[in-house]
């Protein structure tokens, strides 16, 4: 069993196609948390008309920012293994049924991805995506050099391992991803990415991603 963590700020665009990625999945036991933080748009509502039991939702209201969004949703998880979601991406059918067969392995299973535009097309302006490293030795080198090589919607990963790594920190305002891979890579953690795309990530002008640079090496200093 599996627990998808989803949290979102006025998702609306998107989030409704980024659910039924995960109600389409091959491997279908899981529940899907859908943390709310600020939502001032018609997102929840959305949400609320997909019927299905394995979703549940969390409002909280105007408690922002993701990392502490995270970290909830984390706490109200049933199962042992995490799954990362974002509002806006699109996971391809088998994602978690092939990450599955390593995860045992791993702490952190990914995967390559494709970027799309806001049609869903690509190459999007900031071309196809990049070629992520597949193997432990290699995506840890480059994550402790602040180059990123799992992608947050792209990842399985161990619930205990989060734990034992801090969770994610709540005073960042970006790169909270890359700061816990960062700190689970330090305490010894084993990272694979499956060489196939099973993630489409979405590059538009409203997201995080997209809208904002940050540096890392001056974000996430030690």
């Amino acid at each position: 069993m599996i627990s998808v963590l989803l949290p979102t700020y006025n998702g609306e665009k998107f989030i409704e196609e980024s659910i039924h990625s995960i109600l389409s999945q091959t491997f279908k036991d899981f529940e899907i948390l859908v943390g709310f933080n600020g939502t001032i748009d018609s997102s929840k509502e959305l949400v609320e008309n997909i019927k299905d039991e394995r979703i549940k939702i969390f409002d909280y209201k105007d408690d922002k920012g993701k990392p502490k969004t995270l970290n909830k949703l984390l706490q109200e998880s049933s199962y042992e293994i995490i799954a990362l979601q974002d509002d806006d991406d699109v996971w391809h059918s088998k994602k978690l049924e092939l990450q599955l067969k390593f995860i045992e392995e791993y702490d952190v299973v990914g995967s390559q991805i494709i970027y799309i535009d806001e049609d869903g097309n690509s190459p999007t302006k900031l071309g196809y995506g990049p070629e992520l490293r597949t193997d432990n030795e290699s995506i840890s080198n480059f994550m402790l050099l602040h180059e990123n090589h799992v992608a947050n919607s792209a990842a399985l990963i161990k619930k205990q391992s989060i734990i034992e790594a801090g969770k994610w920190n709540e005073s960042l305002p970006a790169l909270e991803d890359i700061d816990l891979w960062i700190r689970m890579i330090k305490m010894g953690c084993k990272f694979k990415n499956i060489n196939k795309t099973l993630l489409c990530h979405r590059i538009h002008e409203t997201s995080n991603f997209n809208s904002k640079k940050w540096d890392p090496k001056e974000l996430l200093k030690d």
